[in-house]
């Protein structure tokens, strides 16, 4: 309950209002604290959270917890740090809701567990266990408010294992306290506890680090490990904070365990501090022990990462990844164990979800096994977390004959004289002003690729509410899927809403559209908040890993060493080892600025060419100067150019791509085939192909294939004569369409062919009503031959867009390669 409250209000501080934007603009000095102590990747989405955390744990502890025993919560520097926050950024009303939700939520818990003490030690995620000594209590304290109040100022790391996932409880088998939260943690276990705990067998990095030591030594004995070892049966749990704190302190001064580093990953050119954490835990817990790790997804997705993951996937039983939602956060639990019942990479997009099996031939550890059809993303549903958020229905018209028409002069004589008639009859209440224009009608598709005009009204409430959804006359990017028991899966795209003509009784219709319009036309996207993250956490964590954020850091190894080979050539010379000085000076400070770096490289070559240009003395120099200036800048340059890539890929993971993405894989051949079963009987589900950008942008195109643009009209209408070709297709007794090939026709829809269904609508049958007889005519107008045409020719681009757009194989992988089982 407490997980699930404090992301529904997250969701809203991130969404609804002006929240996010208020939040930011009060906590400016709070977001640089954490930056700076907690984790560098620290903004104003994390914060959002925390903000959450305080509200929902502040009603919990106010519902279930006396007044007297708030107090010391209530004079905490921290709690009223967030509570000045909320008060400046939230308003009241939203604070009551979720206090409301909250409060009914633990009123129904109470009925069954009458006990406030049990149920607040249930809902705050922890466990009975052993007594927590009072140094860890005061230390924890202590750790907590140099963080937050001296800017982390000479503080330690936190303990980060607050937000540990339920998972390594289980794994664990002992007692480990696993709280979601980290305010809630702070609170429930340290400020008010309602009974002391233990954690059992784990120990954080503070633990183990000697005290007074900045990093860790590769020792071999250390009491505080070796104590915990021998105590325990159950596995040990060392946990890290983040990447950021496993600092190795001077390489140098651990040659054996460089060495050691580089024999076990050889083949990893990006050596990172968890390799060392990793073989050092490896060895002192044995098979019997489990690492703990907080990150970003780089270790887990990033390209060049591959040949380290295969190594640790080798040498470790079991790898759990957790990510943390709306958070660039990743949990990494590594398993040391003998049991080999569960080998194997798992991951889970947030501690809401289940783990799933990471395919063995996958070359991250992020990408599910191919053939789990079950976890790929739900498409649409009401009983799980979707891509959409609504389907909508067809619409339903009673009088079709009267409120349909290809010609919408001719529809409007059609209404208003039907409602003459109504007038005069008395059965519908009317107005005798009631006069119908165009601006009351709107374009419906009545078959795939065909339109007509129609009109609703507004007493029709059901259909007036689909039709204002849709967007009215407004083109609303829009795919209708149809569940056929004995054809499969079907798609056809549209822009407006669809009548009950478009599908036949034997299909099941599932109207997604990308955006939900109200009577204003103002509009939100159908596609989920929980699909955008779903989205973003895959793809984003899958980018290669750009170092750059405009600082020396960034490319540190490379500048030394080039600005040693400039120096050799410029120290018997002042005037330009000026210049190498300031480069010597600016490479020494990681956050120093690149642009600096360019600006002084520029100015070292423009003098050296200045003075020294046609000397064919200082021709070499001169070479190799350039030579090393330029690799320089054009480190940076490519560096800067790998950020610009990958800002422009993120920025397209977009709700819109999702919706062209989700109609591209809908549309392959192998997808319709290899699911046909599941997608009789599901909803269909979309798998996270590798390139989503690619598949997005060709779903665009081969949805505007059919809805919008029109490619050159190859075929004609004409008369019929007695010269009439095989190859004609007759409309009626008179009129023919002549010049559409083979491969013009091959769409089909509900078991006929699409471009029969479309001249099926145009030949219209005599109506019965007299009056309508009069709008009747066997020939097809001239006004409605060119709409024909356009509606033929958007089927026929359509599906040749289809089979020349998307690409064989859906599934890529460079590793061995397989392709999904057909189901029997």
């Amino acid at each position: 309950m407490v997980g699930e409250a404090i992301q529904n209000l997250q969701q809203q501080l991130l969404y609804a209002g002006n929240y996010k934007s208020q939040i930011q603009e009060n906590s400016t000095e709070l977001i640089k604290v954490f930056k700076k102590s907690f984790f560098p990747t620290f903004e104003v989405e994390d914060l959002l959270k925390f903000v959450s955390e305080h509200i929902v744990s502040k009603h919990i502890l106010s519902i279930l917890i006396e007044k007297e025993r708030q107090e010391e919560v209530l004079n905490d520097s921290i709690y009223n740090a967030f509570e000045e926050l909320t008060s400046k950024s939230i308003d009241n009303e939203l604070i009551q809701r979720s206090y409301q939700s909250i409060s009914e939520n633990i009123t129904h818990l109470l009925v069954e567990q009458n006990n406030k003490e049990a149920l607040f030690t249930t809902l705050m995620g922890r466990e009975e266990g052993e007594p927590l000594p009072n140094y860890f209590l005061g230390m924890f304290r202590s750790l907590m408010k140099k963080h937050l109040n001296n800017s982390g100022t000479n503080a330690q790391y936190l303990y980060p294992s607050f937000t540990l996932p339920p998972f390594l409880d289980i794994e664990a088998k002992s007692n480990t306290i696993v709280c979601y939260d980290l305010l809630a943690y702070y609170w429930s276990a340290v400020i008010i506890p309602a009974s002391t705990r233990s954690f059992g067998n784990s120990l954080c990095f503070v633990n183990i680090k000697p005290q007074g030591q900045k990093h860790l030594d590769f020792i071999e004995s250390d009491s505080n490990l070796n104590k915990l070892i021998n105590l325990n049966r159950d596995p040990v749990q060392i946990v890290f904070g983040t990447i950021q704190q496993m600092s190795l302190g001077n390489r140098t001064a651990h040659k054996d365990w460089v060495n050691k580093v580089k024999k076990t990953f050889r083949n990893d050119s990006y050596r990172n501090p968890v390799s060392y954490w990793f073989l050092w835990a490896k060895e002192r817990l044995g098979n019997n022990g489990i690492l703990v790790i907080r990150g970003d997804h780089s270790l887990a997705a990033a390209p060049e990462y591959k040949n380290w993951r295969k190594t640790v996937s080798n040498i470790c039983q079991r790898v759990y990844i957790q990510a943390q939602q709306y958070s660039s956060q990743v949990v990494y639990c590594f398993i040391f164990s003998k049991e080999e019942e569960k080998e194997g990479v798992f991951y889970a997009p947030s501690y809401l979800e289940d783990f799933a099996h990471v395919h063995e031939d996958s070359d991250d550890w992020i990408t599910l096994s191919s053939d789990e059809y079950k976890n790929f993303l739900c498409l649409i549903s009401d009983k799980e977390k979707s891509i959409f958020n609504q389907s909508l229905p067809t619409l339903n018209l009673k009088n079709r004959s009267w409120h349909t028409d290809f010609n919408k002069k001719q529809l409007i004589d059609k209404v208003n004289l039907y409602y003459k008639n109504q007038q005069q009859k008395e059965t519908l209440g009317l107005d005798k002003k009631t006069v119908v224009t165009d601006t009351n009608l709107s374009r419906i598709y009545v078959k795939p690729f065909l339109k007509k005009w129609a009109y609703v009204s507004n007493r029709d409430t059901d259909n007036w509410d689909t039709l204002q959804h849709h967007g009215f006359q407004i083109e609303n990017p829009t795919f209708a899927l149809s569940m056929h028991k004995d054809l499969g899966l079907e798609v056809t795209p549209s822009n407006q809403a669809l009548l009950s003509t478009y599908y036949s009784r034997n299909q099941f219709s599932t109207i997604l559209p990308l955006n939900i319009y109200k009577e204003d036309h103002s509009y939100s996207s159908n596609i989920s908040d929980w699909a955008l993250d779903r989205f973003k956490q895959y793809y984003v964590s899958r980018l290669p890993k750009v170092e750059l954020n405009n600082s020396v850091g960034s490319i540190q190894e490379l500048l030394v060493s080039e600005i040693k080979i400039i120096e050799r050539y410029t120290n018997r010379l002042p005037v330009l080892h000026k210049f190498t000085k300031q480069l010597s000076d600016l490479a020494e400070d990681k956050e120093n600025n690149l642009e600096d770096v360019t600006k002084l490289l520029h100015q070292l070559t423009q003098k050296m060419h200045q003075l020294f240009r046609g000397s064919t003395e200082k021709k070499v120099m001169m070479q190799e100067i350039n030579k090393s200036s330029k690799k320089i800048i054009n480190t940076i340059g490519e560096l800067e150019k790998g950020k610009i890539e990958n800002e422009t890929k993120v920025k397209a993971l977009s709700k819109e791509n999702i919706f062209y993405y989700c109609f591209a894989i809908l549309n392959h051949p192998l997808y319709q085939n290899d699911f046909e079963k599941e997608l009789k009987a599901l909803p269909p589900r979309i798998p996270l192909l590798n390139d989503f950008w690619t598949w997005s942008k060709m779903g665009k195109e081969i949805f505007l294939s059919g809805t919008t643009s029109i490619d050159v009209i190859h075929f004609t209408f004409n008369e019929i004569t007695e010269e009439s070709e095989d190859t004609d297709i007759n409309i009626n007794n008179t009129q023919k369409i002549s010049g559409l090939t083979d491969e013009q026709k091959t769409g089909e829809w509900d078991k006929q062919k699409v471009f029969q269904l479309i001249l099926q609508e145009y030949r219209e049958r005599k109506p019965l009503n007299k009056d309508l007889q009069k709008y009747y005519k066997s020939e097809i107008a001239i006004i409605n031959r060119l709409d024909l045409l356009k509606s033929i020719q958007l089927q026929a681009q359509y599906y040749l867009k289809v089979k020349n757009t998307l690409p064989d194989q859906l599934f890529e992988n460079s590793g061995q390669k397989f392709r999904l089982k057909r189901r029997n």
